[in-house]
């Protein structure tokens, strides 16, 4: 019986493969997930959209310290952050696209991942977007400022 002995460079390979492979279903997943919002994903049917067992894609999303759950919150996140930064949606609109049931329920769940309420978050982009968009204007309003104090 032969023995094959494996070269780096195909074993190397072959990592950065599955690596890829992974990546790319997990940013399939994050996809699916932002599909489906406002209904709440479940992983049984993510499971069954990217044609992996659930048990499968569970175990994927551990070898990454992650789970479906934190997987969600996090689109939910990314996604209360473009919406809060557009500005044309109501704090009550943006809860409901991402599937809370509550404006107060979504404004809690923000507080925990950013720090500050959604409110707080959005004026401090909208005001930082308006000092790119003009910045002699805030640099007179700071002088102003400065020569009151």
């Amino acid at each position: 019986m032969t023995r094959f002995s494996h070269q780096p460079e195909a074993v190397a390979a072959l990592s950065r493969a599955q690596v890829n492979l992974t990546q790319q279903l997990l940013s399939k997943l994050r996809q699916y997930i932002v599909q489906q919002l406002p209904q709440a994903p479940r992983l049984c049917q993510a499971a069954s959209a990217l044609h992996v067992s659930s048990r499968t894609l569970q175990r994927l999303l551990q070898q990454h310290n992650s789970s479906f759950r934190e997987l969600v919150c996090q689109c939910r996140h990314q996604l209360a952050q473009h919406y809060l930064q557009q500005g044309e949606l109501s704090l009550q609109q943006i809860a409901f696209q991402l599937g809370f049931e509550e404006q107060s329920s979504f404004q809690k769940a923000f507080k925990c991942w950013q720090g500050c309420s959604p409110g707080v978050f959005r004026q401090r982009k909208l005001c930082g977007a308006a000092r790119t968009q003009y910045p002699a204007a805030h640099s007179a309003r700071l002088q102003v400022n400065y020569a009151i104090n």
